[in-house]
């Protein structure tokens, strides 16, 4: 079996402790609730009202019945109204259908998330004194997942977080340092390796290399794009096919997972990427105290479990 092995990221001053020997073989780690169609709120008609509605494009009708919905988070902690704790909630129902995820959907219907995503990340931007907004998606309680019907979130911010700055000047380093952006350096580096889980000629899937989550995977366009208004229609379907296959394979053993995708800032040039951190363990002292995370899983097996 593999060695422990301290591992620092591609340019972050960020380090993992890969410990292959605390984790054996993949098991089914989580098991979903069962809930009632009537008990979900995401199937209550009150969830038709159109006041409780954000509106979309007509588009994402479904023969007069809606496909994909976005309504305005209930219990907000953010609010536009609200000075001391500025921005805007919102949640993204991805289907009608109550009962699957968003891997079960068709790839079509998974470009169609995308391109909600997109239309709201494109209206909140606009929004005077939004400095930042976040597109994510919490499965299993663990991730933070509080209702079992399949949904992602939008939360726009009128900060940059600290954690996305700090990246952002790391990745301003790396361009003034070596000329080039260090995630299409990335998947130069690491094509035909042991960490490429798939690709295809628009979007390449990679285990990181130094990964703080087990079965972690990255979603990298090969194209240099900025946000996700760049990807082209090839490009989403790309995406939806491989996070479909990727969830589909993360089923197998029933792990809770968050993906979220970070856009480039602001009169930035940073690449594009979606994130998939999958949250079979609990964060104990150590990651706690130090920041320094122990990953049971070796990107390395990973990939061989994705592969599969």
């Amino acid at each position: 079996m593999q060695e422990s092995e301290i591992r620092k990221d591609y340019f972050l001053e960020k380090y993992v402790i890969i410990a292959p020997k605390r984790l054996k073989k993949p098991e089914k780690i989580y098991q979903k609730p069962e809930t009632k169609v009537e008990s979900c709120v995401f199937c209550a008609p009150d969830v038709d009202d159109p006041q409780k509605q954000i509106q979309v494009k007509d588009y994402y009708l479904e023969g007069g019945k809606w496909g994909v919905k976005v309504i305005g988070n209930l219990f907000p902690a953010l609010s536009l109204n609200n000075i001391k704790a500025y921005g805007e909630q919102e949640i993204v129902i991805e289907t009608r259908k109550h009962g699957i995820e968003i891997h079960e959907l068709s790839v079509d219907e998974i470009v169609k998330v995308f391109d909600v995503y997109t239309d709201r990340y494109n209206t909140l931007m606009e929004k005077d004194g939004i400095c930042y907004t976040i597109v994510f998606k919490n499965e299993g309680g663990k991730a933070g997942a509080s209702i079992p019907h399949s949904h992602s979130q939008i939360i726009s911010l009128p900060i940059i977080p600290p954690k996305i700055a700090e990246e952002s000047a790391a990745m301003d380093k790396y361009i003034d340092e070596h000329g080039s952006c260090p995630y299409c350096d990335i998947i130069k580096s690491e094509k035909g390796g042991p960490r490429v889980i798939a690709e295809d000629e628009h979007i390449f899937v990679l285990a990181p290399y130094a990964s703080e989550s087990p079965y972690g995977a990255w979603f990298l366009p090969k194209r240099h794009i900025r946000n996700i208004n760049d990807l082209h229609e090839n490009e989403k379907k790309s995406l939806a096919n491989f996070l479909k296959k990727i969830l589909t394979k993360l089923e197998e053993i029933d792990a809770p997972y968050n993906y979220f995708i970070q856009n480039s800032l602001d009169l930035e040039s940073h690449h594009f990427i979606l994130k998939l951190a999958p949250r079979p363990n609990i964060w104990a002292g150590l990651e706690l105290g130090t920041g320094i995370i122990i990953n049971p899983v070796s990107p390395e097996e990973a990939t061989k479990f994705y592969r599969g």
